[in-house]
Order: structure tokens, then C-alpha cells, then sequence
């Protein structure tokens, strides 16, 4: 499967790129038209597909903060698995 960075679905614009393990990715991002950006996340493997590619989805706002924390304690811990900057940008722009 490819990666989460190489795939973009017409309906996420404004995209960083967070996290990818080769097994999961996330993105902060904006969708559908949204002028907020949220957290995208997918499973790049044999998960919920359409045409046989993953599907992104949107993580609903009251769990992405913590969904960001760990993926900043991730990245800390192998600077290869994402981007610190991002996340701490996601962090910032995050709804409470």
C-alpha cells in the first residue's frame, strides 16, 4: 500500500503531513472545504478501503489532543516515524 504521504483524496486541502509508521498515518488538514484543519488518520494495510486504496477519516475533535500527544511522544522517540513541527502546529490550531 502506499504510503500516507502519497495519497491525497480530493476532499483534504491544506494538508502536514504528522505521522506514518507503515502501518498507520495521520495528517492535520483541512476537510471537505472546512476552514479548520483536523486529524486525518488511516490504516495503510488490508483496513476499510474504497477502489483499494485505505480511506481517511476524520477523528472526531474531543480525542484529537490526545491523539496528537502521543503521536508527539512517538515522533520524539524516532524522529524517522513523523513530524515534530507539524504536530506541534496541530497541537496549536486544535479545537478544543
Amino acid at each position: 500500500m502506499p504510503t500516507g504521504h502519497s495519497v491525497r483524496p480530493q476532499k483534504w486541502s491544506n494538508v502536514l503531513d504528522l505521522y506514518d509508521d507503515g502501518t498507520n498515518s495521520a495528517i492535520w488538514g483541512c476537510y471537505e472545504g472546512s476552514a479548520d484543519r483536523s486529524l486525518g488518520v488511516r490504516w495503510n494495510d488490508d483496513y476499510p478501503s474504497q477502489g483499494g486504496n485505505p480511506l481517511w477519516y476524520v477523528e472526531p475533535p474531543f480525542v484529537t489532543k490526545n491523539i496528537l500527544l502521543e503521536l508527539l511522544d512517538r515522533v520524539n522517540a524516532n524522529s524517522r516515524l513523523g513530524n515534530i513541527k507539524n504536530i506541534l502546529i496541530a497541537l496549536k490550531e486544535r479545537r478544543p
